[in-house]
């Protein structure tokens, strides 16, 4: 790690916004947001403080008691929700250069999923209106209707992970603002820039002060939130301990948490596969978000027969990624967003090695960006995928460019290794023929089982997104999220007195 000498000016400042004003956190973490291209330490992490974690929970309890934003009706917080996407949309190419530039995904990924920041309050606007997920009506006893609807909980806090923060911050924003609910959201530490946009968007519409606020820090400051009786629902994407722990201050509390935690995703390759197709499938999971995101690579499942062919069609591809700087189009991979997330993938790597692993690893690293900036300080790690290791070893997650590939002897062992660890959120299936991969898809307990395909998007825009075992609790999902934000209450005439 070089010493913090790159300026600050190069990030905006980290500002929180507290009832409708944007203040200055008052505190710093031991912490330091990095340059993944460089190495270097660019700005403090900051950290909100007790008075200022107050004031913003203070505010979203008044907002939802006072019923400004709840008491409208779908449509009229559909054309809010309208409203912040315009506002956001011109601002999508400088939220995906911020997040890249901290996180380290490439400037095309970041850039792709940067339409999720507007898009998702658009789609959200028509779910209230058209998709009638807040109201419905049924027969009553006694001849007249009864009303069910859906009532925001009250206030909300939405953290949010690194490695896709703005996309992810706008999801849960957009579904909780369209169930009714103000929202309190923490950004990750190490890359909080590109949600400030959220808040100044909120800010710019005009939406009612304490509806949309914005606070900085680690784990203390969401504890404080979580832990809040104001708080009253919690929508948390991250790692599996973090997500214990507010599962059991929800449970104290006896609010909703929605939980998407980690993810170990088997890749079953079919014994008809085309090993370099079912390579390929291998190259952009490892690759993808530079393998740190949920549903990543996490165990090759491969018929013995066609092992060595898929690992030199793997190792051949891999020499052929083009890993550089986040910020230049034309790489494909980039950084590993932090030092110390790097020190901890070295570690595993080590360790699968001292378990009887060989590490196959042939994606050179970078020297330098296309302007000449040296980049061999920075944390730059190649793909990896290791062979050899029994499965008893590669149970856990590893959330990096870096998965174990096992021989198998017939479809049963590999369903057996599919379903053999406590993760369930996705999980991949390659072969020639559709139908049988769907048959062995069919035996996999996962969240989401894809056939031929391992894009980071949904199979369809509308199924739900759910986790099994600990990869989470309560499903995500275009409607799924909205609802996840509020409960409900039915109303009626029974007629069975007078």
């Amino acid at each position: 790690m070089t010493e913090p000498n790159a300026p600050s000016s190069e990030l905006p400042p980290q500002r929180d916004l507290i009832d409708g004003e944007w203040v200055t956190p008052v505190g710093e973490r031991d912490e330091w947001i990095e340059d993944p291209n460089t190495g270097i330490q660019v700005q403090r992490q900051a950290s909100t403080g007790t008075e200022q974690i107050e004031a913003a929970i203070a505010a979203a309890q008044r907002a939802h008691r006072s019923g400004v934003w709840s008491s409208r009706t779908p449509a009229e917080r559909a054309e809010g929700l309208m409203a912040l996407a315009d506002a956001l949309e011109p601002r999508c190419p400088e939220i995906a250069r911020l997040e890249s530039a901290t996180s380290g995904a490439t400037i095309g990924t970041t850039s792709m999923l940067s339409f999720i920041v507007h898009a998702a309050f658009r789609l959200a606007a028509t779910q209230i209106t058209e998709g009638g997920i807040l109201s419905s009506r049924l027969d009553g006893p006694a001849g007249s209707p009864v009303e069910v609807d859906r009532l925001p909980w009250g206030p909300a806090l939405l953290l949010v992970p690194w490695n896709a923060p703005a996309p992810m911050a706008a999801h849960k924003m957009a579904s909780a603002l369209a169930a009714g609910c103000p929202v309190i959201i923490k950004p990750p530490e190490r890359a909080p820039h590109g949600t400030g946009a959220l808040a100044q968007a909120a800010m710019d519409v005009g939406l009612d002060a304490g509806m949309v606020q914005l606070v900085h820090g680690g784990p203390d400051v969401g504890g404080r939130l979580v832990t809040d009786p104001r708080i009253r629902a919690v929508s948390f994407t991250g790692g599996t301990v973090g997500g214990r722990a507010i599962a059991h201050a929800c449970a104290e509390g006896l609010k909703p948490a929605q939980l998407e935690l980690g993810g170990h995703s088997p890749y079953v390759i079919m014994p008809d596969a085309d090993p370099e197709v079912a390579a390929a499938g291998i190259v952009a999971l490892l690759t993808t978000l530079n393998g740190q995101w949920c549903r990543s690579l996490g165990r090759v499942i491969v018929p013995a027969s066609l092992h060595d062919a898929v690992l030199d069609s793997v190792r051949a591809q891999l020499a052929s990624v083009r890993l550089g700087s986040s910020l230049e189009m034309s790489s494909q991979m980039g950084p590993i967003v932090h030092s110390s997330h790097l020190a901890m993938l070295n570690s595993r790597v080590e360790e699968l090695v001292a378990a009887g692993g060989t590490a196959h690893a042939t994606t050179p690293l970078p020297a330098a960006d296309a302007e000449g900036r040296d980049l061999g300080n920075g944390n730059w790690l190649a793909p990896t995928l290791v062979s050899g290791v029994d499965p008893s070893q590669t149970l856990d997650e590893i959330f990096g460019p870096v998965a174990t590939i096992h021989a198998t002897a017939d479809l049963d062992e590999s369903i057996a290794l599919a379903n053999g660890t406590e993760y369930g959120l996705e999980a991949y299936v390659v072969g020639t023929d559709t139908d049988a991969a769907m048959a062995v898809g069919r035996r996999i307990t996962a969240g989401g089982v894809k056939i031929n395909g391992v894009s980071p998007m949904s199979l369809n825009l509308m199924a739900p997104r759910p986790a099994w075992g600990i990869s989470g609790l309560s499903d995500e999902g275009t409607n799924e999220t909205i609802e996840f934000f509020a409960g409900y209450r039915v109303v009626g005439v029974e007629g069975s007195l007078g």
